[in-house]
């Protein structure tokens, strides 16, 4: 049964983040981030899922993504949005649940992540990547729009 998926804005260190959340987490809270350029709607089958498996799912708008605020400061941390939930990320949303599992193994049940492999110290594009990947490409000033805009 496909059950009903709620929208809120949550204001955390004063950004309002939207937040998809379905199921009612009688075994605990999955967090699913998405990747670039995506929201959280890349994520609404794998949130039935684990919804109707009996786990709460969760996916917010990445800051500055679909209807979440994008914050002044860059370096705006993690540490309010998770506790004792299994993370899942995909492609750039990866970097958050690598890293907060890194840093805070008691409030992180599990890590599960596709597209990026995990990297103990900061993961560098340069020279390992093939050339044309996009995140290397759009560096670039007025790359990602001349792109997007063929």
């Amino acid at each position: 049964m496909v059950q009903l998926i709620e929208h809120i804005q949550l204001p955390i260190r004063g950004l309002n983040l939207h937040v998809a959340q379905v199921g009612t987490g009688e075994l605990g809270t999955v967090v699913f981030l998405h990747g670039f350029p995506e929201i959280w709607y890349s994520w609404r089958h794998p949130m039935q899922a684990v919804a109707a498996a009996g786990y709460r799912a969760i996916a917010p708008d990445s800051r500055g993504y679909g209807l979440s605020d994008q914050p002044e400061d860059e370096e705006t941390p993690w540490e309010d949005l998770v506790a004792d939930a299994f993370l899942v990320g995909k492609d750039f949303g990866t970097i958050p649940p690598y890293d907060f599992a890194q840093r805070h193994p008691t409030r992180t049940r599990g890590v599960m992540c596709l597209g990026m492999p995990f990297s103990p110290v900061p993961f560098n594009f340069d020279g390992t990547m093939p050339e044309g990947f996009y995140p290397l490409r759009w560096r670039q000033p007025g790359r990602a729009e001349a792109d997007f805009g063929r």
